[in-house]
C-alpha cells in the first residue's frame, strides 16, 4: 500500500505586498460603474422625456392599406 503524503502546494506566483494593484483595480471599477451609471441615466431621461402623442409611424407599402369597408359584401 502506499502511504498518504501530504501534497506540498505552489508558491503565489505574484504577490502584491503594496497593494497598489487592487487598489488601482478598485478605482477602475468605481469609474467604470460611474459612467454606466451616467448611461442609464442618460437613457432613462431620453424614454421619459419622450412625447407620449406622437403620431404611428407608418411604412409605406408594407401594410395592407385597403380600408375595411371595402371588405363588407
Amino acid at each position: 500500500m502506499t502511504s498518504a503524503s501530504a501534497e506540498v502546494e505552489p508558491a503565489p506566483v505574484f504577490v502584491d505586498q503594496t497593494g497598489l494593484r487592487g487598489r488601482r483595480l478598485r478605482g477602475f471599477g468605481w469609474l467604470l460603474g460611474i459612467v454606466c451609471t451616467g448611461f442609464v441615466l442618460a437613457m432613462t431621461s431620453g424614454l421619459l422625456g419622450t412625447q407620449s402623442q406622437a403620431p404611428a409611424l407608418t411604412v409605406p407599402g408594407t401594410a395592407d392599406t385597403t380600408p375595411p369597408s371595402q371588405y363588407l359584401n
